[in-house]
């Protein structure tokens, strides 16, 4: 691949991502992938929103913006289930964390017996550290599914609304330039 397109003019860099993402039959797929694989680490952050950003900031029009929306809000729901899944192996996954992490996701699993939705909904919907609240979804038994549904609908908004914002950026540079006199 020749990197040296990310120095070149504009008009080259719209190209690229345009032919990468949406002229490939291999883009789109690999987005879902990476964001899948992103959001089920749980060790390394690897943050998605920038390119969300950049792949719906080049879509040809805004309900291909709103669909990688969508694509990367579900493929981070699934990935973020492998928390739960390690918070269900429970006492495999408590031996390799710290006392004070415990403590912690004891906390936060207390909290979600109480008022589980509205707290998945809005961890994931945020960047606060949503690791911890599937951990303990899952050492609390919380239902999967009730699980899944909150966190899908708090990632979906989360990703939608990024998307839109570079959909509609890359829209206004134009008329920001026109604006600016530039």
């Amino acid at each position: 691949m020749d990197f040296s397109i990310f120095l070149s003019g504009t008009a080259e860099i719209v190209s690229f991502f345009t032919q990468f993402f949406y002229g490939s039959p291999w883009g789109i797929p690999l987005l879902f992938l990476f964001t899948l694989f992103a959001n089920a680490s749980i060790v390394l952050p690897i943050l998605v929103e920038p390119v969300v950003l950049a792949v719906a900031a080049f879509a040809p029009n805004i309900w291909t913006a709103i669909f990688v929306g969508i694509l990367t809000g579900t493929a981070a729901a699934i990935g973020e289930m492998s928390g739960y899944i390690l918070g269900l192996l429970g006492v495999k996954t408590l031996k390799k964390m710290s006392k004070a992490k415990i403590e912690k996701v004891f906390e936060v699993g207390e909290k979600l017996a109480d008022k589980g939705m509205p707290i998945i909904f809005i961890f994931a919907f945020t960047p606060l550290p949503f690791d911890l609240i599937g951990i303990a979804g899952g050492i609390i038994k919380y239902d999967p599914k009730r699980f899944f549904l909150a966190t899908w609908l708090g990632k979906l908004l989360r990703y939608v609304l990024v998307a839109l914002v570079g959909f509609l950026g890359m829209e206004a540079l134009p008329w920001l330039g026109t604006l600016l006199g530039l």
